[in-house]
């Protein structure tokens, strides 16, 4: 090869490693950290779960939250209830203990530079009642202390926006039909958790990787990710359904609380089957007697179509 040949060729190769760099170049990466002793929370980002745990304990712990930023005010919000009675599950306890409490803040990080605090909310309890509230918006150095009630089964509701400009492009759900809770888009979706169930059973690949499509793109979109297949590597897409340690459940729609649940400002959905938010897809681990439930959201296109988008 020529030496003019081999710097063209040295050129176009430049060229494309520079594209490629661009394409797959890291985005801001946001998350919620969260500090909890003794209160059950579920904490939302534009109201989609983050996080949710009805137990009892404490726990210092970071999640991520990219995919549900947008572009504009984004809201962080926190609802507080009694944890449930470690003696007694499913009931909760009746007060919250001295010094319980819970803290969380939604924060931007750039590479490996420090995490920017972007929003937060907190709440202290004691046994008699709500020892402060307070929510902080950290771009406008605002900070509040709301009036909020402490109901029969402990929640409060907190919430702190902040305007963000978002680096990801507009999510598909965000253009998706508003979602009615009720009856007819409950048999709906019921049947869509039906069709993964049997993809699942058959061990379709091909037809499970194409269920979880749209949700493996914007996954890979939200985590700097180069395409689709690294999308599916992140959430695991059919791995448990190819593992020969692990039993898939049959499908149920009879269970006591069994009920669509409607959330992201009413553009998402999902079936849940109890008070903890369980769903109606798992695999049954009998050597180590394990359940892993499997978590979906939807979105409904205007095609009137389910779309798995989480």
């Amino acid at each position: 090869m020529s030496r003019q040949l081999k710097f063209v060729f040295f050129l176009i190769t430049t060229i494309k490693g520079l594209i490629m760099s661009s394409t797959v170049s890291a985005a801001p990466y946001f998350g919620v950290d969260i500090d909890l002793y003794d209160v059950a929370i579920d904490v939302r980002v534009n109201d989609i779960p983050v996080y949710f745990d009805t137990k009892k304990g404490q726990l210092t712990v970071e999640v991520p939250a990219p995919d549900s930023i947008i572009d504009g005010a984004n809201t962080l919000s926190l609802i507080t209830r009694f944890p449930e009675n470690p003696e007694d599950n499913y009931n909760l306890v009746q007060a919250y203990q001295e010094g319980a409490y819970v803290s969380a803040t939604l924060f931007r990080q750039d590479g490996e530079s420090a995490k920017i605090n972007l929003a937060s909310v907190l709440v202290k309890f004691t046994p008699d009642g709500i020892e402060l509230a307070e929510t902080q918006n950290y771009l406008t150095n605002e900070k509040s202390n709301p009036e909020v009630v402490l109901s029969k089964d402990g929640e409060v509701l907190l919430k702190e926006s902040v305007d963000i400009k978002s680096p990801f492009p507009r999510w598909a759900w965000q253009d998706g039909k508003n979602i009615e809770n009720n009856q007819e888009n409950y048999n709906s979706l019921i049947e869509v958790y039906r069709d993964i169930h049997s993809a699942m059973a058959a061990k379709d690949v091909n037809k499970v990787e194409k269920l979880y499509s749209q949700r493996a793109k914007e996954t890979a979109i939200a985590y700097s990710l180069s395409g689709e297949k690294e999308g599916h590597n992140k959430i695991s897409t059919g791995k448990d359904m190819v593992n020969d340690k692990l039993n898939l459940y049959q499908f149920r729609t009879d269970f006591k609380d069994n009920r669509l649940d409607v959330f992201a400002n009413g553009k998402m959905a999902r079936i849940l089957i109890d008070i903890r938010r369980r769903q109606p897809i798992l695999f049954i681990e009998p050597a180590a007697r394990l359940n892993h439930f499997h978590k979906f959201s939807f979105y409904l296109n205007n095609d009137n179509q389910w779309v798995m988008i989480r």
